[in-house]
């Protein structure tokens, strides 16, 4: 009896013993009971508090888009192990009790890599769906731009969206998902028609997310298009950003390359979701039957200061420009200034803008005014580009004179008006200087950094898109800089842009180690992928301030996730 019972205490203890070393770790455990818990009320995400591979905004976007969806779709985000295969979205599912799709995502850090190691499991139950049909959704949002699968999935499973997409038409253009709407309330279908009210031909549709196919989507908006009539679709992409696509009818003037970079800032389009009313008023600058030149001349009537809607450096509000306008008026009555998009601006007529420097100036000026034209790269936060000015010469030589930083709309009215306003303001002029007695050491700064605006310029003057990047955007700030902070400024950006270096080059042997894709539309991922890369080597080559590289590093961060999306051959 002895034995048996010591028999069956040894057979226990061995089962308990096993018991620990299969269960998981009650860090996870504790995680996905409380992704259960708060699941249990009904579809929604849950995203642990340390978990880094998911925006706010894009979750924001889910919640919204989930509790419209006919299917229940139910997404934990862990950071832990979570065991293998679809053990922990079987457990998750079996502990909420509901019927729908049951999506588990985890990231745990690896001690070889600076990237956590990601894996994922998914579970259906009680619903139409099965595990090919969640597998072939995941493979339509390979390559950039193709959406988001946890946007685009209650579509796919719903078909609740296309059908709206593909209702857009020349009499009911604009389409708005109530989930964008509901995370975004600034987003409606009334933006949309206010941003294209001066556009004849023009359809728009801003979703989460459309499932299946993206070229299928896109083509039903199509149907009937005029031959100058143009259709976009708008859905979210990720790290708090819509993507966008173009078609276009042949009549219309621009390359479906020109209409994706003046909304997306290059042909990978990235939207970020509160700069989307200036992304659209751009768009509309550039198919509107009027010129931003017209328009600002026709607001200039009323105002001293017209900023295009689709400008902003996010710090000057509008009620500060009215301000400065006042005083602007006060100083000068007849002096009106014109903040426009570069962009639109080089595409509507031409690059670089014929005639003297004073040409576009004289487009917006009215008789008698003196008029300073600032164009703007309205991009990564914006900077100003470039200066034009007309009138009597004082005006002028303060307006060439004028600049801004990081306020850039505020610091640079301010920076005028202190100029107009100062008995002998207008500047450090030339003309200026050569009544002033140089040291050798003064003069050779002076024509040093007058060889580097005129390098900067000449190439601002042959590439459009290398000018958004080179220093050409920044020449007023670095020339009203003392020396040694100009020394400083070009020191630090040369030394950010070698380390950026191994970076690009190793994206570029990835690029070109890519063999083509078998889909056609794989393979028009990879050709802007490499079209990128191409820009990115001509702002490497132009960086101008630490700012730039990290712009620069961030496009890299972009072009690197659009390359890992590509399918790659399986080696046999």
């Amino acid at each position: 009896m002895r034995g048996a019972v010591a028999a069956l205490a040894g057979l226990v203890g061995s089962v308990l013993l096993f018991g620990l070393l299969i269960a998981p770790p009650a860090h996870a455990a504790g995680q996905l009971d409380a992704a259960a818990e708060a699941l249990a009320d009904g579809p929604g995400v849950w995203v642990a508090e340390d978990y880094e591979g998911i925006d706010e905004r894009t979750v924001e976007l889910m919640r919204a888009r989930y509790a419209a969806a006919e299917t229940p779709i139910r997404v934990a985000m862990l950071t832990e192990e979570m065991g293998e295969g679809d053990a922990a979205a079987e457990e998750l599912a079996a502990s909420v009790g509901e019927r729908g799709v049951y999506l588990v995502y985890n990231e745990v850090s690896s001690p070889v890599s600076d990237s956590p190691v990601t894996a994922r499991a998914w579970a259906v139950t009680g619903v139409p769906v099965t595990r090919e049909d969640l597998e072939a959704e995941d493979a339509h949002r390979i390559g950039i731009p193709s959406g988001n699968f946890l946007l685009s999935l209650p579509d796919a499973l719903d078909d609740d969206l296309r059908p709206s997409v593909a209702a857009v038409s020349d009499d009911d253009p604009f389409f708005v998902d109530p989930a964008v709407t509901a995370a975004f309330p600034a987003l409606d279908v009334q933006l949309l028609r206010d941003s294209f009210a001066e556009v004849p031909r023009i359809r728009a549709a801003l979703v989460s997310g459309v499932g299946g196919d993206l070229e299928a989507a896109q083509a039903s908006m199509l149907t009937d298009l005029p031959d100058d009539g143009v259709a976009v679709l708008i859905q979210w992409e990720d790290d708090g950003a819509f993507s966008a696509v173009f078609g276009a009818g042949p009549d219309v003037p621009y390359e479906i390359y020109d209409l994706e970079t003046v909304i997306g800032a290059s042909a990978i389009t990235e939207v970020p979701v509160d700069q989307v009313p200036q992304r659209l008023a751009l768009l509309a600058a550039l198919l509107s039957p009027v010129d931003p030149a017209e328009t600002a001349r026709a607001a200039l009537a009323d105002t001293a200061v017209y900023v295009h809607p689709g400008i902003s450096d996010w710090r000057t509000t509008p009620e500060e420009v009215a301000e400065h306008a006042e005083e602007l008026t006060a100083a000068d009555p007849s002096a009106r200034v014109a903040f426009l998009p570069e962009p639109v601006l080089d595409l509507r007529f031409g690059d670089p803008l014929p005639g003297p420097e004073s040409a576009l100036a004289e487009l917006v000026a009215a008789d008698g005014q003196n008029v300073a034209v600032f164009t703007v790269a309205p991009y990564h936060g914006g900077h100003m580009s470039t200066t034009s000015a007309t009138g009597e010469a004082s005006f002028v030589e303060a307006a060439g004179w004028a600049h801004g930083s990081d306020a850039f709309i505020g610091e640079t009215l301010t920076d005028l008006l202190g100029r107009i306003e100062s008995a002998d303001g207008f500047g450090p002029s030339l003309g200026a200087l050569a009544g002033v007695a140089l040291g050798p050491f003064e003069l050779l700064l002076l024509l040093s950094v007058a060889a580097l605006l005129a390098r900067v310029l000449g190439r601002r003057l042959t590439r459009r898109q290398r000018r958004a990047r080179a220093a050409a955007a920044r020449r007023r700030r670095l020339a009203a800089m003392p020396p040694a902070r100009v020394r400083s400024e070009l020191a630090t950006a040369e030394l950010a842009a070698r380390a950026a270096a191994a970076d690009l080059i190793r994206l570029g042997d990835d690029l070109a180690d890519v063999p083509p894709p078998a889909s056609p539309g794989d393979l028009r991922a990879l050709k802007r992928l490499r079209g990128e890369y191409e820009r990115l080597l001509d702002a490497h080559a132009n960086v101008t301030s630490r700012q730039d590289v990290v712009r620069l590093r961030q496009d890299l961060t972009r072009v690197r996730r659009g390359l890992d999306r590509l399918p790659r051959p399986v080696s046999r």
